[in-house]
């Protein structure tokens, strides 16, 4: 799956994840690999979104030996890294050396056999098993080496054992000294996370936890849970300063605590439980919640009649107090609560998203153009300077026309043209569905550069520099006017039936699911839109107001949504005008004119479009 359509998936439910998990995931969008994601991060998107078969025994356990599906494989993965991220000592001997390899080895042996990339993941495995350190790489670990923790066992009070490193005793010893000096700045509380070795049922736990935090709290001194999460199971809690003037206070108040969590979750299956314990980072540990936040602001849409009086007005905003208190669950404060009202800017509200109604239209012209062979077939246009340019397949030929349909000239191509777009008043881009496009002079007919492509393109769209070409129906380049490609992206839709650029966006048609999509410059779906009166949607146009025309041949109409992806009016296509089965549609911004044609019959319909104000 290209890193795109992952982001893609991920944007409604983005709150769901962590914010430095957040920003990761933004950057998908502008990616084309994974690289940037972590082991707990893949796992997450993995499971959340079903991408993969479950583990036999369900997520969260570790799978028994004989369960070897995909799932189970990559909850050995979560596991078997859990136990090596969050031990609480370093030393690994030969015997669990070689089980971690050989466990890899046929996790990797079975990705390898299952995988459409014959990537040999197995032979990786046992390359690294026995590699040699690069010299970026061994400083690397050097650099890392010197700041790990030396992890060393604290106190024990079965069945729990505390361990905690230089770096938490170098902490405690500035602590306490701030605490002597009274440096602390009325500062009472400092957050730590407690985290377990080898936990059982993390996900079951966390979940546990996390519903109980006032129980857990309640008749606790020193020490305070905040919240449980992921990466083995990890508890973040603040500790009160006066608990850290000795070990034996802070152990004593942390095995008090952890008492009371222990008897809510299942840990593990092993007679001790390891405990490590750290500082959480300074930009965070002071952080506490607030009783006022910043301000909110609420959008509220009110029937215009409700607001002619100011009594009217009174009794709107009283309903709405009224329902905001209500629904608060008791979160608010005491005190008074200032709300000021601000009209919606018209103006900018219109920019941000044109209606398209009300707005008229209103049949102009209609002719039939010339077919110069039986298998006539016309498959794009565009319009410059009071002419009209198609693109005709079958012949070879770009066609020539006055907008008032008579024939001007043709240009014979040497291969077959499928579509045209404008690039400026004296030349157009062509594609062949070939992998290259030709920038023709549309005076003169002449080649006046060849573009090289990565693929097969059969439509294009020219806006603001660049050319958004489809390439083999289901991705899309961006590419200068020198043919160099800027940024490739794979499309939300396969096969794309047709492309156009607006200034800040993308459209394309999904012919087969009758959906119009909204992307922006770099794919990320803004929006998509389906509707009972847009079937079999071939292609679509904009107006420079950021709405979309679309002609759909099996309705025998052309719809128009709006900027946002929420409305749509109907132009209905009548059939005295003697046009069926609509393929081809061309916005002339110059004029407001709307082409709409048929690919076979060469019947053209031209409307006049009126935006009202």
């Amino acid at each position: 799956m290209p890193a795109q359509r992952m982001y893609q998936m991920c944007v409604p439910v983005l709150k769901t994840f962590y914010p430095e998990q957040q920003t990761i995931i933004k950057e998908l969008q502008y990616s084309n690999t994974y690289d940037s994601l972590d082991i707990t991060l893949i796992y997450q998107l993995l499971r959340q979104f079903s991408l993969i078969t479950s583990p036999t025994k369900g997520w969260g356990k570790l799978p028994d030996k004989v369960d070897i599906n995909l799932g189970d494989d990559v909850e050995r993965i979560r596991c078997y890294r859990n136990n090596l991220a969050h031990r609480s000592d370093t030393k690994v001997d030969t015997k669990e050396f070689n089980e971690y390899f050989a466990e890899f080895r046929g996790i990797c042996f079975r990705m390898h056999q299952n995988s459409l990339q014959k990537t040999n993941y197995e032979q990786e495995i046992i390359g690294y098993r026995s590699c040699v350190m690069d010299t970026a790489m061994q400083k690397k670990y050097e650099n890392a080496m010197k700041e790990i923790a030396n992890i060393k066992l604290i106190f024990e009070k079965r069945p729990i054992k505390f361990y905690w490193g230089d770096d938490f005793d170098t902490w405690l010893t500035n602590l306490r000294s701030l605490l002597r000096e009274e440096k602390l700045e009325g500062r009472q509380k400092v957050r730590v996370q407690i985290i377990f070795q080898k936990a059982d049922d993390v996900e079951n736990n966390i979940e546990v936890l996390n519903s109980l935090t006032e129980e857990i709290n309640d008749g606790l001194s020193g020490v305070e849970f905040i919240v449980a999460t992921k990466g083995s199971l990890v508890l973040i809690v603040d500790v009160l300063l006066e608990m850290l003037e000795t070990e034996d206070k802070l152990l004593t108040t942390l095995a008090l605590f952890l008492e009371k969590i222990l008897a809510r979750i299942t840990t593990v299956t092993s007679e001790t439980i390891d405990i490590v314990v750290l500082p959480v980072e300074e930009s965070t540990q002071w952080n506490k919640p607030k009783t006022m936040g910043e301000q909110v602001y609420l959008d509220f849409d009110i029937e215009a009649q409700l607001l002619e009086t100011d009594e009217k007005v009174v009794e709107q905003l009283t309903k709405i107090s009224d329902a905001i208190l209500k629904n608060s669950n008791g979160s608010g404060t005491n005190q008074n609560i200032t709300a000021t009202l601000l009209p919606i800017d018209l103006e900018v509200f219109s920019a941000q998203a044109h209606i398209p109604g009300p707005f008229s239209f209103q049949l102009k012209q209609k002719f039939q153009i010339k077919k110069l062979v039986d298998s006539f077939i016309l498959l794009d246009c565009v319009t410059i300077n009071s002419q009209v340019i198609f693109s005709e397949n079958s012949d070879k030929r770009l066609l020539v026309h006055n907008i008032n349909g008579s024939f001007i000239r043709d240009f014979k191509l040497s291969e077959q043209p499928c579509c045209i777009s404008l690039i400026n008043e004296n030349s157009v881009v062509v594609t062949f569905n070939k992998s290259h496009m030709q920038i023709i002079n549309i005076n003169t007919g002449q080649v006046q550069n060849v573009i090289k492509t990565s693929g097969d393109s059969f439509w294009v769209s020219y806006e603001n520099k660049l050319l958004y070409a489809t390439i083999d129906k289901n991705r899309i380049d961006v590419i200068t006017l020198e043919g160099e490609v800027i940024r490739s992206f794979h499309s939300p839709v396969s096969p794309i039936w047709y492309i156009t650029a607006a200034t800040n966006s993308l459209f394309l048609t999904d012919h087969l699911h009758d959906t119009l999509y909204c992307c922006n410059l770099y794919g990320s779906v803004i929006w998509k839109f389906t509707n009972e009166k847009m079937k079999r949607p071939y292609s679509v146009t904009s107006d420079g107001k950021g709405n979309a025309y679309v002609a759909c041949a099996l309705s025998n109409n052309v719809v128009v949504v709006s900027s946002d992806g929420k409305y749509q009016k109907e132009i209905e296509i009548q059939k005295e005008d003697g046009l069926q089965d609509p393929t081809g549609v061309h916005y002339d911004k110059a004029g407001n004119n709307l082409w709409v044609f048929n690919r076979s019959s060469g019947k053209v319909l031209v409307y006049e479009i009126k935006h009202s104000k």
